[in-house]
């Protein structure tokens, strides 16, 4: 069986953006990537990159708020859920769900 720590799922990935999900010690860490970041910040801006990690003791509730079949884990969620998430923004998500999540972001 594959290690939780070093399994990475994809949410998305089309028309340049990617997002990404692994566990870190049992935290969850999701990754953007946006190739097209002219459409949000302007023709001097090629790439947007940005990570949200989730304390290990939040995971079980962002599991419970993905409401998906009893037995999957919180990876195999986002996978089901995650293109929803990321249209709606995970940040904004995790919040309503009440999760604190550390953000960071990249431009250029």
């Amino acid at each position: 069986m594959e290690d939780e720590d070093e399994r990475e799922v994809t949410l998305v990935s089309e028309e340049g953006l990617t997002v990404k999900a692994y566990l870190d010690d049992g935290a969850l860490v999701i990754l953007g990537e946006d190739l097209n970041a002219t459409e949000l910040f302007g023709e001097d801006v090629a790439e947007y990159a940005y990570g949200l990690t989730v304390a290990a003791e939040d995971v079980p509730k962002v599991l419970d708020a993905l409401d998906v079949a009893a037995g999957l884990d919180v990876l195999d969620a986002l996978v089901l859920r995650g293109a929803d998430l990321v249209k709606i923004g995970e940040a904004g998500w995790l919040e309503s769900i009440g999760v604190s999540a550390e953000f960071w972001s990249r431009i250029s």
